[in-house]
């Protein structure tokens, strides 16, 4: 049997964009033989169309290219299977829509099978939309039986398989003696999910039955998917689509190829899977770049300050779109440092973008704003009470320092307003836990690196020979005052970072179960620091250790309502500031 993995990118509502995908897909299959063309989950529509999917016109707009799908197939081989995921209606008891798996041939659909097991948890909220089916496709293909899955149906990536085994699909099709199952998937990428699926999924296909899993590559809002089709047989991977910026049609003649690694899921190939994995830099870029030109975009935009994060996001900007279209804009004030100038100077020389000055005088508007306070108050308050405030020790010096963000975050708005290039945020993950950041700075159309702890930023950044040492080796810093650094006033990111992650992904919330969640990344030798020397050091001082995880938690807990207001950012972690973190903005626990 002879298979093409259509493994493309999807947008939801581009039904003219997809159907060219699908139809690009179906020519390959047909010119080589295929006995089956697979396309992702939800193909047609795309993934997530999410409350789009209520749209009446919506639903009948994927229906008709279905139909358009059904009509270029009437001159193609009788042998040819075509399967592509749509939204149908649902006209019994329910919910109103299903997700399903349609399989055409010779200008006829020859069968449907609705998605059965409907993930609910982080990003994915298909019980909202879709009622469970509960029936297996059997249908021979090329003498073989062949079932259908979509996604959740194969494999989960909760971390635990709690589905009754009564009502798996997977055992279900075994028990009806199918040979092959064809997998439709739209997967997002999650730090170590390409491994995994693999290592789930693989097991299942023993003994002798084999596996075409394809799944979407391609940037959508925060979520990027990272492709990684593949085929295994008898747990033993046959093919694997590694490709990760294009579409890829690759035809496998599964009964034919042999094997990549025999028994994929054992331990001793974990390094060579992780080698073939995409670069956690690569599915930036990717999602950078799909964000940018499905949203219309030509040019970005961002202020670039000599930091580490600011270097990266050039970088990540430079790669998605091409150096000639980014405008990086440095904006020194009275505390900016030499070094900090000349580092984003040479930073760009090497990255071959737009460099600009823009100096920052922010004393004379804070001098002009509380003068300004200071005589309105005397007209309108009847007893000097707001004015008695503004002059005897009731003024927050912070405000000082935070308006010159608040000036970099105008000029930069100001340019991207004038010459339409999108502004980029150029936050982390630990910042915006912490609340490290003035309301505007992350209130930009995009953030690169929104869901990436320091120590991340970091290690991106020394892979880059064009970002210069100096940049990711100083300590970090606003640059707000003198002498200022993140460090000082927080803790420093060898220990932060660690902090951050154990409560918002692991909801690890007191001292000794950190203790305890540490211990074991230790012994795992898990990276969680950009230095272990410093954060073993510290934990060793349990008592202050304890203090400082205490005020950081409370401080994560504090800053929701400045993290609601932030703006979209990749996904790469399990649990990201973002669509599938609910947190209440008002709360009394954290």
């Amino acid at each position: 049997m002879k298979v093409c993995l259509a493994q493309i990118n999807t947008t939801p509502g581009d039904f003219d964009g997809n159907l060219r995908a699908i139809k690009r897909g179906i020519d390959v299959g047909s010119a080589g033989d295929a006995d089956l063309v697979v396309f992702p989950e939800l193909t047609i529509p795309g993934y997530l169309s999410q409350d789009l999917i209520y749209q009446p016109k919506f639903i009948d707009r994927n229906l008709e290219v279905l139909q358009d799908i059904v009509d270029y197939s009437a001159g193609l081989s009788a042998n040819l299977h075509i399967v592509v995921g749509c939204i149908e209606l649902n006209e019994g008891v329910g919910k109103p829509y299903f997700n399903v798996a349609i399989v055409i041939a010779a200008g006829q659909i020859v069968g449907r099978y609705i998605k059965q097991l409907l993930p609910f948890y982080d990003v994915f909220d298909e019980l909202r939309y879709f009622e469970a089916g509960n029936e297996l496709l059997v249908l021979e293909i090329a003498g073989s039986k062949v079932g259908f899955t979509i996604c959740e149906d194969l494999w989960n990536d909760k971390g635990s398989d709690d589905y009754s085994y009564a009502d798996n699909p997977m055992e279900m099709y075994r028990k009806a003696g199918v040979a092959t199952i064809v997998s439709l998937n739209s997967s997002p990428f999650v730090e170590g999910k390409p491994i995994n699926r693999l290592n789930m999924i693989a097991p299942g296909s023993e003994p002798d039955m084999t596996v075409v899993y394809v799944n979407q590559r391609g940037g959508q809002d925060e979520l990027v998917f990272d492709g990684q089709s593949f085929v295994v047989r008898n747990g033993d991977l046959l093919h694997l689509s590694e490709e990760l910026f294009e579409d890829t049609f690759d035809l496998v003649d599964i009964m034919q190829v042999k094997p990549i690694e025999s028994k994929v899921y054992k331990p001793e190939h974990y390094e060579r899977l992780k080698h073939r994995s995409p670069k956690l830099k690569d599915l930036l870029v990717l999602c950078l770049r799909d964000y940018v030109v499905k949203s219309g975009f030509s040019k970005l935009v961002l202020a670039s300050s000599g930091g580490v994060d600011s270097a990266v996001v050039c970088k990540l900007a430079c790669e998605a779109v091409g150096a000639e279209n980014v405008h990086a804009i440095r904006m020194p004030s009275k505390f900016s440092s030499l070094h900090s100038r000349e580092d984003a100077i040479k930073l760009h020389e090497n990255l071959g973008c737009w460099d600009y000055e823009m100096e920052i005088d922010h004393e004379p508007t804070v001098q002009l704003l509380n003068e300004r306070y200071r005589s309105t108050a005397k007209m309108l308050s009847t007893d000097g009470s707001e004015n008695a405030k503004l002059t005897t020790g009731g003024y927050n010096f912070i405000a000082d320092e935070n308006i010159q963000a608040r000036m970099r975050d105008l000029y930069v708005m100001h340019f991207s307003n004038a010459f339409g290039a999108m502004p980029l945020s150029t936050g982390n993950k630990t910042e915006s836990a912490c609340g490290y950041y003035t309301h505007f700075d992350m209130n930009f159309s995009f953030a690169p690196i929104k869901d990436l702890y320091k120590y991340q930023v970091v290690d991106i950044a020394k892979t880059y020979s064009d970002i210069p040492e100096n940049i990711w080796q100083k300590p970090p810093s606003a640059e707000l005052a003198h002498g200022q650094t993140d460090e000082a006033s927080l803790l420093p990111y060898a220990i932060l970072d660690p902090i951050v992650r154990a409560y918002v992904e692991d909801y690890v919330s007191t001292y000794p179960e950190f203790s305890i969640w540490l211990k074991n990344q230790l012994i795992g030798k898990a990276k969680v620091s950009m230095d272990a020397d410093v954060l073993r050091r510290w934990s060793e001082q349990a008592t202050q250790a304890q203090k400082d995880f205490e005020r950081i938690v409370g401080l994560i807990g504090r800053m929701e309502y400045k993290r609601r207001q932030t703006c979209p950012g990749t996904k790469v972690s399990k649990v990201a500031f973002g669509i599938g973190r609910r947190i209440p903005i008002v709360e009394k626990w954290s």
